[in-house]
């Protein structure tokens, strides 16, 4: 996880100094399902690529990130990337945090079970914030799962709770992974001093926060505006009282520094959908560590080379 909290902070500085060429990921219906496309050219490293993502209804989600050189061109990677998307998120969470909760290790309440949820908690506590942490799912078997494997792995006190009110009360940070037709946090539970990371709704019939928790955020940071104000459900049924213009975008908070926490009374929010440069600039460490331990299956000459 440190290590991929390392990668985003390089990938989203070389956002912020102009280096990156990233368009808006296209989305298409495909049968009862989807295909979801993410490209992205980073000039400064010297990688490009693409994540593909596909919905079969039913059958779930698939996942592949393909690496390229722009140097020579040459396809140097494809890689299943269902673990390095959630790798990334939680990195990605990490780098926001960092810059915008109160640091000091204290209490984070987890909204979810899944793999996000869980990526969100190791993440905080691999940057050194959690002393303890409460949890809540609406299935209780999953639930108390979560806490015990957390209790367990990371030696901390981790308490599932009934209720997602439950689980957040008292909390320094809050990290939301649920991906639900219907609102799991209301922003009038949040207290003073709060921070929170919602990464959970990328579609448009999602609902994670309320209207309500933009609004008491003095500090609302996104990964991406258009994104973020495109695709989540949650942060566009927001846009009567918080409109995209009010955000500020990650890679702008990493190159200025700014805007800051001024005081430890302030509410923080940073909402994530996912781009294309958090998964090439992930994917190109994770090539670099195989091609070091020499992992992976060399394909020579592919795909062929069409010569001008």
């Amino acid at each position: 996880m440190l290590e991929a909290v390392d990668a985003m902070e390089v990938a989203f500085k070389e956002q912020g100094a102009g280096g990156v060429k990233q368009p808006p990921r296209t989305n298409l219906a495909a049968g009862k399902g989807w295909l979801r496309i993410g490209p992205v050219v980073m000039e400064h490293s010297g990688w490009m690529g693409f994540k593909a993502m596909n919905l079969a209804a039913g059958i779930g989600v698939r996942y592949q990130v393909h690496l390229y050189s722009i140097e020579n061109g040459e396809l140097k990677a494809i890689m299943d990337a269902q673990y390095l998307t959630t790798l990334r998120t939680g990195a990605t969470s990490a780098v926001a945090t960092k810059r915008l909760a109160r640091q000091k290790r204290g209490k984070v309440g987890v909204l979810g079970s899944g793999v996000e949820s869980r990526a969100q908690l190791e993440a905080m506590h691999a940057i050194g914030l959690v002393h303890e942490a409460t949890v809540y799912s609406p299935t209780q078997k999953n639930r108390d799962q979560f806490a015990n494997d957390y209790s367990r792995s990371l030696g901390i006190p981790v308490v599932a709770k009934k209720s997602a009110q439950e689980a957040i009360q008292g909390c320094d940070i809050i990290v939301a992974g649920v991906k639900s037709n219907q609102t799991v946090l209301q922003g009038s539970w949040l207290i003073p001093g709060t921070h929170v990371n919602s990464v959970g709704t990328a579609r448009k019939d999602q609902r994670e926060i309320d209207p309500e928790t933009f609004q008491r955020a003095e500090i609302v940071v996104v990964d991406t505006r258009e994104g973020v104000f495109g695709e989540a459900g949650d942060a566009i049924a927001a846009q009567d009282v918080f409109g995209p213009n009010q955000a500020h975008e990650l890679s702008e908070l990493i190159l200025n520094g700014a805007p800051k926490r001024r005081n430890d009374e302030q509410i923080t929010l940073f909402k994530s959908v996912g781009t294309g440069v958090q998964d090439i600039g992930l994917a190109a460490m994770v090539y670099e560590h195989a091609r070091k331990k020499g992992l992976g299956t060399d394909y020579p000459d592919f795909p062929f080379i069409k010569t001008s």
